[in-house]
């Protein structure tokens, strides 16, 4: 006879030819798989089993049908639900969280008054934990944060739900591309202030060219004056002169612009 071991420890075959008195009988609910077990199964509360067929989980009750069977059930998946506030598990229907004690829906009504953007990044990481599994979510989630400049937000959320599921690759996964985000979010402005300082520098020597030029036609023009040398050429210097004084000034205030 084939023996079968149940989660509990009891021990469980299909069906005998030769039925006793002191036996359960009993089908698993999922794939209508026959069993028989001792009545001894009842010692306590409703026994739990797993089919060895379709590896379910079902319930024994005691009750039996009009076949002499006893009656098994479903076990019920239980629903839960992330607390908005600390990301920690909560019952379905619970509005309370068992962890930090806020109830949910007062801290979203205050949360969405107060701070619009983390209402609508924290509705976003709802669909994120329901649909754990698919990566569109995920992404979605990233690309809103990152374009609100949040990411901080989003490594936190992931670090949270983290250390209450302890280690999980998905989440590792997420981290690590929030931390690239991070790392390309502040390359960019080092990069514009560069350009920047490039310009600055650039703007500054043509000014001082200019500048100097413009001193040394000013100096001619007064040493003519006083002692003329180059009378003819008195208007060409101050032209010069003007015109040089003319683009320093002008290259001062374009370095004086904000990029």
């Amino acid at each position: 006879m084939n023996i079968e071991i149940n989660n509990s420890g009891r021990q469980t075959d299909p069906i005998s030819s030769r039925p006793s008195e002191q036996e359960v009988r009993f089908r698993c609910p999922h794939c209508q798989k026959l069993y028989r077990t001792s009545a001894d199964v009842f010692e306590g509360t409703d026994p739990e089993f797993d089919c060895s067929q379709c590896t379910k989980s079902f319930l024994l009750t005691g009750q039996q049908d009009s076949f002499g069977l006893f009656v098994t059930s479903e076990q019920s998946q239980k629903r839960f639900d992330v607390c908005p506030k600390c990301s920690s598990l909560k019952p379905h229907n619970s509005d309370e969280c068992p962890t930090c004690g806020v109830y949910a829906s007062r801290y979203l009504e205050l949360q969405k008054a107060e701070s619009p953007v983390i209402f609508e990044l924290n509705q976003q990481w709802q669909k994120v934990v329901t649909h754990f599994d698919e990566d569109i979510y995920h992404q979605d989630f990233l690309n809103k944060c990152h374009l609100k400049m949040a990411l901080n937000f989003a490594f936190q959320k992931y670090s949270e739900l983290q250390k209450t599921l302890g280690f999980d690759s998905l989440c590792e996964k997420y981290i690590h591309q929030i931390e690239l985000r991070l790392e390309q979010q502040f390359k960019v402005p080092d990069e514009k202030s560069a350009t920047k300082i490039a310009q600055d520098v650039g703007m500054n020597i043509t000014q001082v060219v200019f500048m100097t030029l413009g001193s040394i036609g000013m100096i001619l023009l007064i040493y003519n004056k006083f002692i003329p040398t180059f009378p003819n050429l008195n208007g060409l210097v101050m032209m010069l002169t003007i015109l040089a004084f003319g683009v320093g000034l002008f290259s001062n205030g374009k370095s004086s612009i904000k990029f």
